[in-house]
């Protein structure tokens, strides 16, 4: 069963209502019919609340991809960094062809020679420099998840082409050869009431006090003076909490 795309349906609403008062407003007010101000805000409630729905939509759909995207980018270069040399190596050289050719720890294809190392911190210099000191012919390719600022700047003086994360996985995609399952991909999620438990610290105490006290002042001088309450004494309560329990 599709879950309700909440957010979808009450921009939509919300672009369909605000076009509802605009068109009804304006023409009720210049020709002081409300039965035609009502029929062209209807209208221009629905064409106004389609065309948003429709933007709208597309605009989610682009972000989700994205998003999607870079969540299996995470997820690649976890489950690269997690796996032995031999599954890198036979997984770049299906990348490259029957031509490509396994050597140690290098894949050969063509001109080329094809290092890697694929780990959770950024390269360094150091695996730059080893690079260089190998002896070998043709250009020197480096694949690897994620690479330094100083590394970076070291392979393009030694004319060493490097390729990081976004470069394996859109290789990978192209060639049809991402993994079908990633290692920890299934990582049980943390819940909605770990993450608010984590953030609850004694940090929170001062803001919320002095916020709970300040609302419970202002309610003396307000008209309405039971929200001021309310809200006020909810953070004291937090306040309370976060110094007592929190961490």
């Amino acid at each position: 069963m599709r879950r309700l795309n909440l957010p979808l349906v009450l921009d939509t609403v919300f672009a369909g209502l605000c076009a509802f008062l605009l068109f009804f407003t304006a023409i009720r007010f210049y020709t002081k019919n409300a039965l035609i101000g009502l029929i062209f805000g209807i209208c221009a409630c629905l064409l106004f609340g389609a065309l948003g729905y429709l933007y709208i939509s597309k605009k989610q759909n682009k972000t989700l991809l994205v998003s999607r995207d870079e969540k299996n980018k995470k997820l690649l270069a976890l489950h690269l960094s997690l796996s032995s040399d031999d599954y890198v190596k036979t997984l770049l050289k299906k990348c490259f062809g029957d031509e490509a050719k396994i050597r140690g720890n290098r894949i050969i294809c063509g001109e080329q020679t094809c290092f890697f190392d694929f780990k959770m911190q950024p390269v360094s210099e150091d695996e730059i420099a080893l690079i260089i000191k190998r002896k070998c012919d043709g250009k020197k390719v480096f694949y690897c998840n994620k690479i330094s600022a100083e590394a970076a700047v070291l392979a393009e003086n030694f004319l060493i082409e490097y390729h990081g994360i976004n470069d394996v996985y859109k290789l990978l995609k192209d060639k049809d050869l991402l993994p079908e399952k990633y290692i920890y991909g299934d990582v049980a999620k943390i819940s909605v009431w770990s993450k608010i438990k984590a953030r609850f610290s004694r940090k929170l105490c001062a803001p919320l006090f002095w916020s709970g006290a300040a609302l419970l002042g202002l309610s003396y001088f307000t008209f309405y003076p039971i929200y001021y309450i309310v809200s006020g004494s909810i953070m004291l309560i937090l306040a309370s909490t976060a110094l007592i329990f929190g961490k």
